[in-house]
């Protein structure tokens, strides 16, 4: 292990994966350890099963090979292998030892050593007598469509279920971005039914979103955009049954808006199929989150007129409006925003309605540093609803235009009912 020193090996894991290995050897989890002139093996153990890892060191590049899903890169078993090599050298068996062994059998022992390894290892041996490299098996679009299908969890602890389904997640997106380059077809085929697979656990489980949502944004980071593969309009009713059912944090909502526009952006998904899907529908609360779709992907793609269109088709709903101007908002087109709030004050009649629009008007002016209005619609919400937070606010306000004086006098003679 001379030509790599520990700095350049925890390097080459990186600090997240090398700290996990620390704490597999350090758990007693990496068992048979050999070591051999520039080679290492042991299997360590996990949650999901009990891995094999080969590590070569040829100059100073290191090559493994771990029967785990991350096979080729740097993964935490390999890790704790080397972990424990450069800690505990003394515990790794040398394959001088065991050659001296060999040498020193006798032809009917080796004979008999050599059928135990067909009963262990008969494949090895085969591959080994027929002079061979080992072969990675080749892995067809049928045999990956049949792994997906099968993309379950088993019974017992459901924190372990979910883990173990990430893992698996993770392991079969490998497999179809390995696939995507030569043969799209297939590797869509299979996407389609890891999405639908995926997104049918979040409507069912959505407590674990914390889990599955960021396996869902891989989906897309890695199958998708990266190689430009179009999505039909199951996998994107998919996409907006995740978004319609689960309940999601603001943030989360965002990543969805963000997510199509991408995918219109790159020409990935039918502009048509996604307007159908957005237009159609139930009533309720699932109808303001197409809303807010909707209006997030016209402002996005400058389509101010048909905007425009779906506010007044809002009118008189206080709602569906609200999350039209937030949207404005976000955009940052305040005076559009300010515009449609004055003119929908002309139409809501209801003291509460009006209050709030008032409310977030008042907001709006005070953002842009308009702050005679903002203090105006202020008072007039005061004078419904005195408080003495609203009190400290126009206070705020009124200094800052240097009207606090009089402005005083008529918040007393509201309290005071004159």
């Amino acid at each position: 292990m001379s030509v790599l020193s520990g700095k350049e090996i925890r390097e080459f894991f990186g600090a997240q994966t090398w700290k996990q290995g620390r704490e597999y050897w350090q758990g007693g989890l990496v068992k048979d350890l050999m070591q051999a002139e520039g080679s290492w093996q042991g299997t360590v153990l996990d949650l999901s099963g009990t891995y094999r890892v080969r590590i070569r060191l040829a100059g100073k590049t290191l090559t493994i090979d771990c029967s785990c899903t991350e096979s080729g890169v740097p993964c935490r078993h390999a890790a704790a292998l080397l972990w424990g090599w450069l800690v505990a050298p003394e515990k790794f068996i040398p394959a001088e030892r065991l050659r001296a062994r060999i040498e020193a059998l006798s032809r009917e022992e080796a004979v008999a050593l050599l059928r135990q390894v067909v009963e262990e290892e008969g494949a090895l041996l085969y591959r080994l007598l027929q002079g061979q490299e080992k072969v990675s098996p080749q892995l067809t679009g049928a045999g990956l469509l049949t792994i997906v299908y099968n993309l379950d969890f088993k019974q017992g602890s459901p924190w372990v279920n979910w883990r173990l389904f990430a893992e698996r997640y993770e392991a079969a997106l490998n497999l179809i971005a390995a696939r995507m380059p030569e043969q799209e077809a297939e590797g869509r085929a299979v996407l389609a039914t890891l999405l639908q697979q995926l997104s049918e656990l979040l409507v069912q489980a959505p407590e674990v979103r914390s889990l599955l949502l960021p396996l869902f944004w891989q989906t897309f980071t890695r199958c998708v955009l990266s190689f430009n593969t179009r999505l039909d309009r199951g996998m994107l009713e998919n996409i907006l049954a995740v978004y319609l059912q689960i309940p999601l944090a603001a943030a989360e909502e965002e990543q969805f808006g963000e997510l199509l526009i991408q995918l219109l952006a790159k020409g990935l998904v039918g502009p048509e199929t996604l307007r159908s899907l957005l237009s159609s529908g139930e009533q309720g609360e699932k109808d303001l989150k197409k809303l807010r779709l909707q209006g997030l992907l016209l402002l996005s793609f400058g389509k101010q007129e048909e905007f425009e269109q779906l506010m007044t088709a809002c009118d008189r709903q206080l709602a569906p409006f609200l999350i039209l101007v937030d949207l404005l908002e976000q955009h940052k087109k305040y005076e559009q925003a300010r515009a449609a709030l004055r003119a929908n004050l002309a139409k809501f009649t209801t003291p509460g309605d009006r209050y709030i629009l008032r409310y977030r008007l008042a907001r709006l002016y005070r953002k842009t540093g308009e702050l005679r209005p903002a203090l105006f619609l202020e008072m007039l919400n005061f004078a419904e609803r005195p408080g003495k937070k609203e009190y400290l606010q126009i206070k705020e306000l009124a200094m800052a235009v240097g009207e606090w004086e009089a402005v005083r006098k008529r918040l007393t003679g509201i309290k005071t009912g004159n």
